[in-house]
């Protein structure tokens, strides 16, 4: 039964019948080589987003703990200006 089956596609091949397919074929190949390419280059810029994302939450953490310290200093700041110049605190 298989023979018989490649016995009657064989006609078909030497005769050509079967180029629009296999030109289909080669044309959905180079698209999902394309969409692979294109696929690796976001891949990659994702990659370079997420470190630079990490470097910017480095750098927001070490903010954030300045601004922590400065608040610190303030609020003794704050206390020696009120009862200086005899403020109540809240």
């Amino acid at each position: 039964m298989r023979t018989n089956s490649l016995l009657a596609i064989l006609p078909l091949v030497l005769s050509g019948c079967l180029a629009p397919v296999t030109s289909r074929l080669d044309r959905t190949n180079h698209q999902l080589d394309t969409t692979n390419q294109t696929l690796v280059e976001v891949n990659d810029n994702l990659t370079e987003t997420s470190q630079r994302l990490a470097r910017v939450e480095q750098q927001l953490a070490r903010v954030e703990a300045t601004l922590q310290q400065m608040d610190k200093r303030l609020e003794i700041v704050e206390r020696v200006v009120r009862k200086v110049g005899g403020i109540k605190e809240e």
